[in-house]
């Protein structure tokens, strides 16, 4: 997997928009801050393409032609659902005398392989409905509204060419996971993240959308993580 270096947002979407491996559905890249100064100098802790699941690119087409009618029957109707939630977890990687091997993702993956319950009641169930019984690695409470400590905005493109315009199809989450989460890890102790994933709702039933695995990072109670998760459609 290729790294890139970008001094600002618009050269990740001209890499999204020229990677030649992913030819089908929108185009994800996720970046991982796992502190603020890094933040600040744009030099991810981690970065990466991102897959779009099959049913995310099953949600895009349910959204874009409203329709969710085939040859012999009906799918699941998601169309009242949108993209704002996400979710990280320790099941990506897998750490054998210092060496990584990442578990994924996969095509068909619906969840996280091993969420992690970030304590607040008011987040949403993952899908997985994973337990390890350690209070941890939980399903329940682990998917954050992105908005919460975080923000999703539309960006613009602009092309000049036989005529000249402006277009939005660039969104940028900015998903953070602040101190004091994951509630249940005691002060001090940290819970390892190598994975995370975006999910559309429709307020209470969580799909996941895209899906990525990297190298574990850790997590301590009272750090904050910031992940950058850019979508061009």
């Amino acid at each position: 997997m290729s790294t890139i270096f970008c001094q600002d947002d618009y050269k990740i979407y001209d890499k999204l928009a020229n990677q030649s491996n992913q030819k089908r559905g929108p185009l994800g890249w996720v970046q991982i801050y796992m502190n603020e100064k890094n933040l600040k100098n744009k030099n991810p802790d981690f970065e990466g393409g991102n897959l779009v699941v099959a049913q995310g690119r099953e949600f895009v087409s349910q959204k874009i032609f409203n329709l969710i009618n085939f040859d012999g029957g009906s799918r699941i109707d998601w169309r009242a659902h949108n993209i704002s939630h996400f979710a990280v977890g320790s099941g990506g990687a897998t750490v054998n005398n210092d060496i990584v091997t990442i578990n994924g993702p996969f095509i068909c993956d619906t969840s996280l392989y091993q969420p992690i319950s970030l304590g607040n009641s008011s987040f949403l169930e993952e899908p997985s409905n994973y337990s390890s019984g350690d209070g941890v690695h939980e399903y329940t409470d682990s998917v954050k509204p992105i908005t919460t400590d975080g923000s999703i905005l539309l960006e613009s493109e602009s092309y000049t060419g036989d005529s000249t315009c402006n277009y939005y199809t660039k969104v940028k989450c900015s998903c953070s996971i602040i101190n004091g989460e994951p509630g249940a890890i005691a002060a001090g102790s940290a819970v390892e993240i190598s994975e995370a994933g975006l999910y559309y709702t429709n307020g209470a039933d969580a799909q996941m959308f895209s899906h990525i695995c990297f190298a574990p990072k850790y997590k301590e109670k009272e750090s904050a993580i910031t992940i950058i998760w850019y979508i061009l459609c």
